[in-house]
């Protein structure tokens, strides 16, 4: 697991919880059960129908750390630095017996669960330490976002890119 990994899944995991959905599952202030996993962890994560079954359980949020890119900045040998990892939210509707109902009242609606992820990455205005020297990271930011719900009839999924830019500064 990286750092940006462990960053992200401990946003999400803080902002989690009872009361942060409008429309919550069971009980009053229950959420939909959440499962954060790092992507790296599973196998097979693109068979669809394996990934249903799981998702009978509980909500699934995965996150990767796909890609990192350096390039020099100025005269000296400083790099300008892009950490890329991609986030997943799926779902399958009540109906399957999944968390997701659009009503609220056998699960939770799926734009409240996705805005709720956004907002998690987004909200804090701070960065995840790298745990490298001379490495740090200014910004952060979503990219590729794609909510990919239409392609099935019951099982949802939204997938994007957090972009962590940052700098290198070398010796």
């Amino acid at each position: 697991m990286t750092e940006e990994v462990d960053f992200l899944i401990q946003r999400i995991r803080d902002e989690y919880g009872a009361g942060s959905l409008p429309a919550g599952y069971g009980a009053a202030g229950e959420e939909p059960p959440l499962e954060l996993i790092d992507r790296a962890d599973v196998e097979n994560e693109d068979d669809v129908r394996k990934r249903k079954g799981e998702l009978t359980s509980h909500n699934i949020v995965s996150i990767a750390s796909v890609d990192e890119s350096t390039a020099p900045i100025g005269t000296e040998y400083d790099h300008d630095i892009e950490h890329v990892a991609g986030v997943r939210v799926e779902g399958v509707h009540h109906s399957k017996y999944g968390f997701i109902d659009e009503d609220g009242a056998e699960g939770a609606p799926w734009s409240s669960l996705v805005r709720l992820i956004r907002r998690a990455i987004l909200r804090a205005r701070t960065y995840p330490e790298t745990g490298r020297p001379n490495v740090s990271y200014t910004e952060l930011e979503l990219a590729n976002t794609a909510d990919q719900s239409d392609d099935w009839a019951d099982y949802y999924r939204w997938d994007t890119d957090v972009l962590f830019d940052g700098f290198e500064r070398l010796p």
